[in-house]
């Protein structure tokens, strides 16, 4: 597992000689958060991301958990923004159902 991690970090994490566009060729293996919401209650950081779906991190940091990568046993293609009311509920928002960023 550290190897994994170790690789991912290394693939995405930009270096000294990126240009404006590096990020095109790893993000479908990074992800391309498109909105972030915090939850005020909780401190958890909910992320929609194009292509994993909704993921949520804890107030205490480290890795994104999954939470929903399909609906109705339909895939999310593009997910790209989320929101969470005072009650706690989580809404998100899908650009398309048949096309993906990459």
């Amino acid at each position: 597992m550290v190897l994994v991690m170790r690789k991912m970090s290394e693939i995405c994490n930009p270096v000294a000689s990126a240009t404006p566009f590096s990020y095109v060729k790893t993000e479908h293996i990074c992800g391309r958060p498109l909105g972030l919401r915090f939850d005020k209650k909780t401190g958890d950081l909910f992320i929609a991301d194009a292509y994993f779906g909704l993921l949520k991190v804890g107030p205490e940091g480290g890795l994104a958990t999954s939470l929903v990568t399909e609906a109705e046993g339909i895939p999310l293609k593009f997910t790209n923004d989320v929101d969470v009311d005072g009650e706690g509920n989580v809404y998100f928002t899908e650009s398309s159902a048949h096309y993906q960023r990459r």
